[in-house]
């Protein structure tokens, strides 16, 4: 079961939908499926989100509580437990 995304997250993945497109209509070079390209992107979104007024963080933050509070809705004895990954290989 994913976790519900934060205002953060929800903030991003509109910033790059919306920016992924216009590189697509204005800029053939760039290619959004680029590494590179991606990295930069989510800097771009960072740094867009740092310049935001508090009223439109707020606005994110209310689209994240009511993505949150769907999400207990759905899965209700859901509770985030981390898996710790398998190293593989011999120990040192």
């Amino acid at each position: 079961i994913p976790r519900p995304r934060n205002a953060f997250i929800i903030f991003r993945c509109e910033y790059s939908r919306k920016h992924s497109q216009a590189a697509q209509e204005g800029e053939e070079e760039s290619e959004p499926s680029n590494p590179t390209t991606a990295k930069t992107l989510s800097k771009r979104a960072a740094e867009a989100w740092k310049q935001l007024s508090a009223s439109e963080k707020d606005a994110y933050k209310v689209l994240a509580d009511k993505e949150r509070e769907e999400h207990a809705r759905l899965y209700p004895h859901y509770r985030f437990r981390p898996m710790r990954r398998q190293s593989s290989g011999l120990k040192k």
